[in-house]
């Protein structure tokens, strides 16, 4: 009767054993594979969500918009400065000394044009900066982000070249109006004039 009591208490000891290292094992492999699956695909589980969570790092095209779009949001405030200074130069005094003003325009006109330089460039190397094994999704949404950046691009464009056109053709004006003024004013008297008055004066 012991004897039977040990062997049943045997034989459920071992199988509880053979059970707790299958499961031992199930668990092992299941961590082992959710490692691989994580290294594989950039995909880590939450041990305590216990939902998946991407890790995948961002295509490289995407740092390429965002300084695209910082050269557009620079080309704006330079394109207000040179307003300014546009709107200085043409009202000031006839006679006051514009030298600094014109050099002032001239260093934003060049920092304009170089930003824009850059961005047309940065927007056609867009796609090349597009990983190898992109997507048909992510093709279109690079294809879809580059036509929307070159459209805001060349509007910008089109705004500062008619900003530029409107400025010289106000200061052409004004240089002509100045210059018809001096024109038409009184001539100064010389001094064979004063003497002449002098003399009918004092006769």
């Amino acid at each position: 009767m012991a004897t039977r009591r040990l062997t049943d208490a045997f034989l459920l000891l071992r199988n509880n054993s053979i059970q707790n290292r299958q499961l031992l094992a199930e668990q092992e492999l299941d961590e082992l594979a959710d490692d691989r699956m994580a290294l594989v695909s950039g995909i880590s589980l939450d041990p305590e969500a216990a939902i998946g969570v991407t890790k995948l790092s961002p295509p490289k095209w995407v740092d390429g918009v965002a300084e695209i779009q910082y050269d557009v949001g620079r080309i704006k405030q330079k394109m207000k400065e040179l307003a300014s200074l546009h709107d200085r130069h043409l009202n000031r005094p006839t006679l006051d000394d514009s030298s600094d003003q014109e050099h002032a325009i001239e260093i934003t006109t060049q920092e304009i044009t170089q930003l824009f330089h850059r961005c047309q460039r940065a927007v056609q190397a867009l796609p090349s900066r597009a990983r190898r094994a992109c997507s048909e999704p992510e093709e279109r949404l690079l294809r879809n982000v580059g036509a929307a950046l070159a459209q805001a691009v060349q509007e910008l464009s089109v705004s500062f070249r008619c900003a530029q056109s409107a400025y010289l053709r106000r200061l052409k004006n004004r240089e002509e109006r100045s210059q018809h003024f001096f024109d038409t004013s009184v001539p100064l008297m010389d001094d064979g004039d004063d003497n002449t008055l002098y003399d009918r004066m004092t006769s």
